[in-house]
């Protein structure tokens, strides 16, 4: 977990939005006509208002039921005040988030459950529970929580407990992060870059979202001038939450719509994972090793014509490609991958590295083995399915495609590794020619159906 503070430096606003990556951030696509319910919830009053006041407005404008769960009651925000007991700051805190919601979402109903404020680990069940029973037996349900991995303890948990009753309910999540902007830098290794997504606000949203963040007097003022009861969150602090958009994170990759924007942003997260000939797949371990040698054992020829790896990174695979086959050809979206991969692959003296985004970039040629490992994550299904398409148009007699994926949560993507494997199974291009599982990744190999 992180460790920080209320009262350190907090990372400057401007070095947040002068990130190439903050404005790379793709749109929070939600369609809410289909929305029958959000539930919000946060670990303290004010966590709603500051991470997720301008998604509860649009919410309300588009009449969808609004349920508000508030795990504790914040009150112990100030442990030394002098003037101001817990029960004392759980009665004011209430007054001002009941302010808050007023002026936010008129309508929406609010649950205190009282859990004892920095002991939400403790009760996570409890937290669990009490969604999973706002949510009900109502289908299409966005669960909307702080960001487990926000570094606060009651966060954290409030967080991962959403998490539970997303899973339990079948319902969409969405996290949104406050302290991240705190301890956090664009450069920290911790951001989830990928999963972050903007919500635009209008001018208006945007006002009401301050004034609502006024209503929180308890924490962006002081109590009175005695020690101990000061401010808790600074206006350095607070001018993170005064931007023009709101950002949640959307680790399942549901609410991402391809656009324009897509390709520029995937080659933009690309870029920053191979950053400065960086390996971030750890080609060298056993566990990558062990699953190349797998693959490559399950290839049903000893040799191929022409190859066309589908996202070959830094060319560790490509490598080995290219002792099976005649020629093989490398596609990567990072400038910086293709590089490395041009210089792991120099030697072999029969392997061209290319820089393209696909499918929109496909290279010309014909090909009897197609390799797409650890890549159809960042495909949609409709853009999976066209991909498989250009495979089917660009094979020669007798070919075949080699799918190998991690089979855990990948944060931020469209589709997970078993979600690929299903969908090429379902594909009727595709018969699969062998298959092989483990906890970690699943690998098939398909031959590719010769067209009629």
């Amino acid at each position: 977990m992180v460790a920080f503070t209320h009262d350190q430096a907090t990372t400057p606003e401007a070095e947040w939005l002068a990130s190439p990556r903050i404005a790379q951030m793709l749109e929070l696509h939600i369609d809410w006509a289909t929305v029958q319910t959000l539930v919000v919830l946060a670990a303290h009053p004010d966590d709603e208002t500051l991470g997720a006041a301008g998604l509860l407005q649009q919410a309300a404008a588009h009449n969808v039921p609004i349920e508000v769960i508030v795990a504790t009651s914040g009150e112990n925000s100030h442990p030394h005040s002098p003037t101001h007991a817990p029960v004392d700051l759980a009665a004011v805190r209430a007054v001002e988030l009941r302010t808050a919601l007023e002026l936010l979402a008129p309508t929406a109903i609010h649950t205190i459950l009282e859990i004892p404020d920095g002991g939400i680990h403790a009760h996570r069940h409890e937290l669990e529970n009490a969604i999973v029973s706002a949510v009900g037996g109502r289908g299409n349900t966005i669960i909307v929580a702080p960001w487990s991995s926000d570094g606060h303890t009651d966060h954290d948990a409030a967080g991962s407990a959403a998490s539970g009753a997303a899973r339990a309910t079948h319902s969409l999540l969405l996290e949104y992060p406050i302290w991240l902007w705190h301890w956090g830098s664009p450069g920290h290794g911790q951001v989830p870059w990928p999963a972050l997504r903007r919500l635009e606000l209008t001018r208006e949203e945007q006002e009401v979202k301050a004034a609502a963040i006024l209503s929180h007097a308890s924490q962006i003022s002081s109590l009175s001038a005695a020690a101990g009861d000061e401010a808790l969150l600074s206006p350095d602090l607070l001018s993170h939450f005064d931007r023009g958009f709101e950002t949640f994170i959307d680790a399942a990759g549901r609410f991402t719509a391809e656009g324009p924007a897509y390709p520029g942003w995937l080659q933009t997260q690309f870029n920053a994972i191979h950053a400065s000939g960086a390996e971030p797949w750890h080609p060298d371990t056993w566990y990558e090793i062990r699953k190349r040698s797998l693959l490559m054992a399950a290839l049903p020829r000893a040799r191929f014509d022409s190859a066309l790896e589908l996202g070959c990174s830094t060319g560790a695979l490509t490598a080995e490609l290219a002792s099976r086959c005649r020629q093989v050809l490398g596609v990567d979206a990072s400038v910086e991958a293709v590089a490395s991969a041009r210089t792991r692959t120099k030697a072999c003296g029969n392997a061209t590295i290319v820089e393209a985004f696909l499918p929109e970039g496909w290279p010309e040629g014909l090909f009897d083995l197609f390799v797409l490992s650890e890549t159809g994550y960042y495909f949609s299904e409709t853009t999976l399915a066209r991909i498989i398409g250009r495979v089917a148009a660009s094979t020669l007699p007798n070919a075949f495609l080699a799918a190998c994926h991690w089979r855990h949560p990948i944060s931020g993507w469209p589709l997970g590794g078993d979600d690929v494997h299903r969908l090429l199974g379902a594909d009727g291009r595709l018969a699969l020619a062998c298959s092989y599982a483990e906890d970690d990744f699943v690998l098939d190999v398909f031959h590719i159906r010769d067209a009629p």
